[in-house]
């Protein structure tokens, strides 16, 4: 019965430190979420970049599976290729050796009880101060932080301090020591099954220094866990890549395979790897004396977690490329690759563990989804004054098929944003989703505006009911609409890649949409106004093809309209009241 009790309340301490280890992490990605973004920009400059560029993420956010996660949806999305990718999952795995010596410096040196429970209520009430942000985030790192160390605190004192004096306890343990072979094999797989189960190389970990400091395991035995824990921390990118395309299956298979060709000649080395942490790192971690393992066998862990990974990126960083092949040979090429329109590419990766990030991969969807919309008006453009009729039966069907991926992709980004609304999202986040909302679903009716026009042109064009004036018409619009297109698919990618001078840029876009948009109604009024001249001229023309024309000139001005309404949900000028980035431009009435 003591011996249950006691494992349930090391089971509850390790609960209780990853919702802390979960918690400070969702904070601290709310806190810096957008910047993410900006440093993984840096990847693409060459692979000491990428590497660097990993380390600080995962340093700042403290999970590596995050920062994995996100490699993986980046990969999916064609942000990153696979050498990149590598190249920030090799940063990723140095920068999540900062928790062990987090949790050494402050876990087992200090009275825990001394600052937890204070860092928790500070971090509990600073998330009900309104009207700042920036101090709610903070708060949820704080209260995910003082759990995290109540928990290591628990569960370092739910180990009787005699435990591991106990003759019974020192011989079972004894056999499985890394004094052969089979013993660091099975002590590697129980290492790398226990991060599998728990999903988190860090709670492993702090359950590795925890009995470790209580004298339960050796220091030879605590590495030999730890390597299993590098590899079995990589299951977190595999379980994202599926369902992905092939560069994000690449990637979470080359992070495997780095973590393992690491652990190999880790094995080969062990003993003698063993001897460069213990002169490297100073004090005896092989004393009997419990204060003097505690202040001292911490150290020499996380010194082995970090030594392992940095030696091993220097190792394989020369070697990326015939690492980025071993994948290929797993996973090879094909002429075309995951080439289907209707199919989520940004969203193919569940963004589960960084839903602010999820945001920036929906905009490069809604910008992928704005490119069919600028192939609709182009297509259309072409229809108008083609004359064979071949083509200008395959530019409909163009438009057509255009518009039903339009309608494809609305759909699917619905659900994943409708999903990402019931996560823990910021406030600002919370906005931002709401107004993607509005967005995808103008783009989706500048796309059926696109077919209606495409309908019409289809339905009279055999009549050769418009004149060569009719058709000048419509072609100067069609012209003015293509062009608006365009400018508002850059409005969605300058949302992406923002500059120093980015208020003033979002400034000009606004302006210079507002008065396009403005061009192209006054333009719109003039083709009736010339259309109607001609008719009293008595240039003959049926009802219905009046009708027909005047619907074509709608259609491509409801486009503009459009247009317009996603330029100012995307730089943020129809909410002000969220407090967004770029508010310049009031809404028309009409727009409203």
């Amino acid at each position: 019965m003591h011996t249950a009790l006691t494992i349930l309340n090391l089971l509850g301490g390790l609960a209780i430190f990853l919702t802390g280890m979960k918690m400070m992490s969702d904070g601290l990605q709310k806190v810096s979420g957008d910047k993410m973004r900006q440093l993984l920009g840096i990847a693409t400059t060459n692979r000491f970049a990428a590497t660097a560029c990993g380390l600080l993420v995962t340093s700042i956010i403290q999970s590596s599976s995050a920062t994995t996660v996100m490699v993986v949806g980046f990969a999916s999305a064609g942000l990153l290729n696979l050498y990149q990718s590598l190249g920030v999952i090799f940063g990723a795995n140095i920068g999540t050796t900062m928790t062990a010596w987090i949790v050494s410096l402050f876990g087992f040196k200090i009275q825990i009880s001394l600052f937890a429970l204070p860092v928790i209520a500070v971090g509990f009430f600073a998330q009900f101060i309104p009207r700042v942000p920036a101090i709610r985030r903070t708060g949820e790192a704080l209260v995910g932080f003082g759990l995290l160390f109540l928990g290591l605190d628990l569960m370092k004192n739910t180990i009787p301090a005699d435990f591991a004096q106990n003759p019974q306890v020192m011989e079972w343990i004894s056999k499985f020591r890394p004094d052969n072979l089979l013993n660091l094999l099975t002590l590697i797989a129980t290492g790398t099954v226990l991060t599998v189960i728990l999903q988190s190389s860090s709670a492993v970990m702090a359950m590795t220094l925890t009995c470790a400091a209580a004298g339960i395991i050796d220091f030879p035995t605590s590495c030999a866990l730890v390597l299993g824990e590098n590899i079995g921390t990589t299951i977190t990118a595999n379980l994202a890549a599926i369902g992905a395309n092939k560069t994000a299956r690449r990637a979470a298979v080359g992070h495997s395979l780095f973590n393992i060709l690491g652990v190999v000649w880790a094995v080969i080395l062990f003993r003698h790897f063993i001897s460069l942490v213990d002169w490297v790192v100073p004090g005896s971690p092989y004393v009997n004396d419990p204060k003097t393992l505690t202040a001292v066998l911490p150290y020499h862990i996380s010194a082995f977690h970090t030594i392992f990974n940095v030696l091993n990126t220097l190792i394989m960083l020369p070697l990326l490329k015939q690492l980025a092949a071993l994948t290929l040979l797993i996973f090879p090429k094909t002429k075309r690759e995951d080439n289907k329109q209707t199919e989520l590419i940004y969203l193919s990766t569940r963004f589960a563990n960084t839903p602010e990030l999820a945001l920036v991969a929906v905009r490069n969807e809604v910008e992928r989804m704005m490119s069919f919309v600028t192939k609709i008006t182009d297509k259309v453009m072409h229809a108008v004054k083609v004359e064979d009729e071949k083509m200008f039966v395959r530019l409909v069907e163009d438009v057509k098929e255009a518009e039903k991926t339009t309608d494809v992709l609305e759909h699917k980004i619905n659900i994943y944003l409708t999903q990402l609304s019931h996560g823990n999202l910021s406030r600002d986040a919370v906005a931002h989703v709401w107004s993607l909302f509005d967005v995808i679903n103008s783009i989706e009716r500048m796309g059926d505006c696109g077919e209606k026009i495409a309908r019409i042109l289809e339905k009279f064009h055999t009549k050769q009911a418009f004149s060569q004036a009719d058709i000048d018409n419509i072609e100067e619009i069609a012209k003015l609409t293509k062009e608006i297109t365009r400018e508002t698919r850059k409005a969605i990618v300058f949302v992406q890649h923002p500059t120093g001078e980015s208020a003033k840029e979002a400034n000009e876009i606004l302006t210079q949409a507002a008065a396009r948009e403005e061009e192209l109604n006054a333009l719109r009024k003039k083709l009736l106004k010339d259309r109607s001249t001609r008719y009293y001229e008595g240039e003959e023309a049926s009802p219905d093809f009046i009708t027909a024309y005047s619907d074509i000139l709608s259609n491509f001005e409801r486009i503009g309209d459009y247009a317009l309404r996603v330029t100012e949900n995307i730089l943020g000028a129809r909410s002000p009241e969220h407090g967004t980035k770029y508010i310049t431009v009031p809404s028309k009435e009409k727009h409203a």
